[in-house]
């Protein structure tokens, strides 16, 4: 007997998602958040333990809810069933029932990491019966804006503004019950007024063709997070111009259309054009460099900066892949040597800039200890010669 539909779809989603999840927690990235996690809880506990009573700190902590408590609804529709299913509408409430409980399941461990940390600030300057009126405030929000999130994919309410009003709302509802705990009321009002007037632009049916828009756009968001750590097959690769680049592109000279240089162009050409790899690497910059500098901790400083140039080779190592094999090759027919010295140009140039930004950084926080920024142009420049030869390595695996 076939399987229903919304267990199969399920069952599917959780096979893509252990699939690659064996290639983003492998052991590395395991030894990894091991250590990154115990040096943090050890520098905050440290830090708490010496800190006064403050407002900023509640802050944080409410800053920090507001944004981990952003459930993601996955209906799991694909583009026939907008052929197929709409008949069959009034008969899927057990079909949308489970997606719920599933969607609500699948993100819960951000927001409980979340709550940690923030119970963990919370505990200077407040009593225990307040921490657990937070964290009963904190799940009440997490519900209700998942509630909100699945009703207003299908309202004329844009997800920006409902995400915008969500971060507002939690902060505003968190921090006022820290200041006194009768303001729970005063969030309980703000969420509950947003989800009556989602409720009251709902669409009287199911908006077939936008629901299912929305699970494409969700895929493809996860698919994105997916090849920061491997490839991805389904992610679909988009480009686009961007004008504060081009001082980037000037044309090759005359004596650099040939076959030795022409291909390292095409990659900084492909590279600053695509849609997703630059802000994707920016991005990454970014979150390490936050870290690192709330932390603030030697050894920790150095293992983030290894495993950051770590996660941007494999990035990188993924525009060779992407682009050996499409037009160029066939446009400009050249033994595969020179598109492989191309690339391996291109990207050891590009590793070195990234590393001497994460250098920079290192010494700016520990100047003390200046000579050890050396050590990541030498580990970008290893890494990416490692990456690069396999996977010619298995290019040659299967050119036979």
């Amino acid at each position: 007997m076939k399987a229903p539909l919304h267990k199969s779809r399920i069952e599917d989603d959780i096979r893509t998602r252990a699939y690659y999840g064996k290639y983003i927690f492998n052991s590395h990235f395991l030894i990894f958040l091991t250590i990154a996690a115990g040096v943090f809880l050890y520098s905050l506990l440290g830090m708490l333990s010496v800190m006064e009573p403050n407002i900023y700190l509640d802050i944080i902590a409410a800053l920090l809810m507001s944004f981990t408590l952003l459930p993601k609804y996955r209906p799991l529709l694909k583009e026939a069933d907008v052929l197929f299913l709409p008949p069959y509408e009034k008969h899927m409430k057990s079909y949308f029932s489970s997606m719920d409980r599933y969607s609500i399941w699948l993100g819960i461990y951000l927001p409980v990491i979340g709550l940690v940390i923030s119970l963990l600030l919370l505990r200077v300057g407040h009593p225990g019966w307040v921490m657990v009126l937070f964290a009963g405030m904190s799940v009440l929000l997490y519900i209700m804006a998942f509630l909100i999130r699945r009703d207003a994919v299908n309202s004329p309410v844009s997800r920006n503004t409902v995400i915008s009003l969500l971060i507002i709302i939690h902060f505003a509802s968190l921090l006022s019950l820290l200041i006194h705990p009768a303001f729970i009321i005063l969030g309980l009002l703000l969420i509950g007024g947003l989800y009556l007037w989602i409720q009251k632009k709902q669409y009287k049916n199911l908006d077939w063709p936008e629901i299912i828009d929305y699970e494409a756009s969700m895929r493809q968001k996860y698919y994105q997070y997916v090849s920061m750590f491997t490839n991805v097959r389904q992610a679909s690769k988009q480009y686009k111009r961007r004008k504060y680049f081009d001082f980037l592109l000037r044309r090759p000279k005359a004596g650099r259309f040939n076959k030795d240089h022409m291909y390292e162009y095409l990659f900084r050409r492909t590279f600053l054009r695509d849609n997703d790899l630059p802000m994707i690497i920016l991005r990454l910059l970014v979150i390490f460099s936050i870290v690192i500098i709330w932390v603030d901790q030697l050894v920790l400083s150095v293992i983030v900066l290894l495993f950051a140039l770590y996660v941007i080779v494999l990035q990188m190592s993924q525009l060779y892949t992407a682009q050996a094999y499409l037009l160029w090759p066939k446009v400009w027919p050249v033994k595969r040597e020179y598109i492989q010295d191309g690339y391996i140009r291109f990207s050891h140039k590009m590793i070195f800039m990234i590393a001497l930004l994460l250098a920079a950084l290192f010494i700016l926080l520990h100047p003390v200890y200046f000579y050890i920024a050396a050590v990541f142009p030498l580990w970008g420049y290893m890494l990416n010669s490692y990456f690069s030869k396999n996977v010619y390595k298995k290019e040659r695996l299967l050119s036979d």
